[in-house]
């Protein structure tokens, strides 16, 4: 069994966005969303939803980038923030939106996990 190194329970799945050969975004903004339970291993990301209970494995070794925005397929997600996970899926890069929680704070405004995550993702692949 692997160690968890993060884990949410209470994530928002955002569904995927492709980008094609050229470099175009393919975004679905029909994408169905759903929410469920994020964790983090030093092998992989994978999300369970809540509903069916369908599990969603990302090995970290396919990751191409992650970032952190307020959108994903376009679609706003303010004031939350989106981590977007870049990875390599077959022939063609697949990018993953979800969001971590949070919660709002009158002195520090939104607040979530987004970048922690991020900085902890990409600590792992830099090793």
């Amino acid at each position: 069994m692997q160690e968890i190194i993060l884990e949410e329970p209470s994530a928002n799945f955002y569904g995927f966005e492709k980008i094609d050969l050229k470099g175009k975004t393919k975004y679905n903004p029909l994408a169905i969303r759903s929410n469920g339970n994020v964790k983090l291993s030093i092998e992989q990301i994978s999300f369970t939803q809540w509903l069916t209970n369908e599990e969603l494995n990302i090995e970290l070794s396919s990751i191409t980038k992650v970032e952190v925005k307020s959108f994903h397929n376009m679609k706003i997600k303010w004031p939350r923030k989106v981590l977007r996970i870049h990875f390599q899926d077959g022939n063609e890069i697949k990018v993953m939106g979800i969001s971590l929680g949070g919660k709002l704070s009158f002195s520090k405004g939104w607040e979530d996990k987004a970048y922690l995550w991020k900085e902890k993702i990409d600590s792992i692949l830099k090793k």
